[in-house]
């Protein structure tokens, strides 16, 4: 009983083996005692009738002890049990059997009253027993006759009855527990299956996909594992990834600094110059390396559930401008187009205006980052007092299969080799931000004509909230 398998099966057995014996039983008693004895008591009331109707003709056999011996003799065929002739009042007058006690026979005084007595006792040693008055013409009492046999006579009934429902009863019981034994490994298998799917995703163990059939739970069950089985590969894929850009995005720094330190160390570190310009690219390695370390600590906040906005009240016109200077320059050095379009209605949220720049900060880092030749642009409006800034260039694209991915950490599209540094966390940091400020992020791309983020704030920037745990 330690298994599933075997419990259901007995859960589907033991009812089975408990109430069709009950069933049958009750079913026998039943016919027994409602169909059977009831015909057997029919026919011993017509035996005994025929007797009264015979005695009625001839009333003088009442007056004649002889005659009334002879009669019981002669009607002894017709009954394995005692029959017994008694006057009107109740005096026994002859006997088939003078081993029988006339006085042990029930419902005598009902058959003197003038209505017959038909008394059936059922049970291993069962009898039947019939008392019948006999009356002449002129509907006067003239005695009684009597008769009782045992249940012989319906024995074999009896027999072949409880022969027939013990049948029915093995055949059903034995055709049940086949049926309950299918069904309980019918249910048990695809559960059995997810539960060792279950132990081998706990354990590390690569997984197939679970067929998704049967009811209704267990086909949502299925696919929950797989759903799983999916996620955790897909979050395995991403670690292994995020491991190996991590190492290159800090090793590469690393490596320099290292290589710096070095020549420092020889004689030509000696020289001012190139001391200072050794030191100087330490600087800037380390001032790279700054925001990597930055973007690593505020995602482990925000899968904490620890981020906290300063919000109050910005006026968005205002706000705006400033943090859209420095990418309008970068993109102006790059070489690209830059178009902004700040309608003067945009209203005052109340937003933490640090980390929403933040989040704008990291869209248009991509927008100029993967914009070869082009154009960048951003345009700003207000939607029923909602704030609506759009982020729009013409460089690579997104798939549409690593559309959906775009805002899960670490993750970096396969088929970008042209940038293929980064850790793959601006846009999560920027998704993630904006949604605890109340909005959303709309992401429309083609891969070769560009891409255009929408960022969605509500009027008041929503509620206080923090963003959502990721698994």
């Amino acid at each position: 009983m330690r298994t599933l398998r075997s419990r259901l099966i007995f859960s589907h057995i033991l009812p089975l083996a408990i109430v069709a014996p009950l069933v049958a039983i009750s079913l026998i008693y039943l016919l027994e005692t409602q169909f059977l004895l009831s015909q057997y008591s029919q026919r011993l009331s017509q035996q005994a009738n025929l007797m009264a109707q015979a005695l009625a003709t001839n009333p003088a056999i009442f007056s004649d002890p002889r005659r009334a011996e002879a009669f019981v003799s002669e009607m002894r065929i017709y009954s394995d049990g005692p029959i017994v002739l008694m006057r009107p009042d109740g005096a026994l007058i002859a006997l088939s059997d003078q081993g029988a006690q006339p006085l042990d026979w029930e419902g005598i005084d009902q058959a003197l009253s003038g209505r017959t007595s038909v008394i059936v006792t059922y049970g291993w040693a069962g009898r039947g027993q019939v008392l019948v008055p006999v009356v002449n013409a002129q509907q006067q009492l003239v005695g009684i006759v009597g008769m009782s046999e045992t249940l012989a006579g319906v024995t074999s009934q009896f027999g072949r009855l409880r022969l027939l429902v013990l049948a029915i009863l093995v055949v059903g019981v034995v055709v049940g527990s086949v049926v309950g034994l299918i069904l309980a490994v019918w249910l048990e298998r695809p559960i059995g299956r997810a539960a060792n799917a279950a132990v081998g995703i706990a354990h590390g163990q690569a997984v197939q996909p679970l067929p998704v059939s049967g009811p209704v739970e267990i086909r949502g069950l299925s696919e929950s594992i797989n759903l799983l089985a999916a996620r955790l590969s897909s979050l395995e894929d991403s670690r292994r990834r995020s491991l190996a850009n991590i190492v290159h995005e800090l090793g590469r720094p690393l490596g320099a600094i290292r290589s710096a330190v070095h020549v420092l160390r020889q004689d030509a570190g000696e020289d001012a110059a190139i001391r200072a310009e050794l030191l100087e690219g330490i600087e800037m390695e380390i001032e790279r390396m700054t925001p990597l370390l930055d973007e690593l600590s505020q995602l482990h906040g925000q899968v904490e559930g620890n981020v906290h906005l300063d919000r109050r009240p910005t006026d968005m016109n205002a706000w705006l401008p400033p943090v859209l200077a420095p990418w309008r320059a970068a993109a102006i050095d790059k070489g690209l187009q830059w178009e902004a379009q700040i309608a003067p209605d945009l209203p005052t949220l109340d937003v933490d205006p640090g980390r929403l720049a933040q989040a704008l900060s990291n869209l248009l880092s991509n927008a100029v980052k993967y914009t070869v030749a082009g154009q960048v642009s951003v345009q700003a409006t207000a939607d029923g007092g909602r704030l609506l800034i759009a982020i729009a260039d013409t460089g690579l694209g997104i798939a549409a299969e690593d559309m959906d991915h775009v805002f899960d950490p670490f993750y970096r599209s396969p088929q970008v080799t042209r940038y293929p540094y980064g850790l793959g966390l601006g846009l999560t940091i920027a998704h993630d931000l904006v949604r605890a400020h109340g909005g959303d992020i709309e992401l429309e791309s083609k891969v070769g004509e560009g891409s255009r983020f929408t960022v969605r704030l509500p009027a008041g920037s929503g509620q206080q909230v923090t963003s959502e745990q990721r698994p």
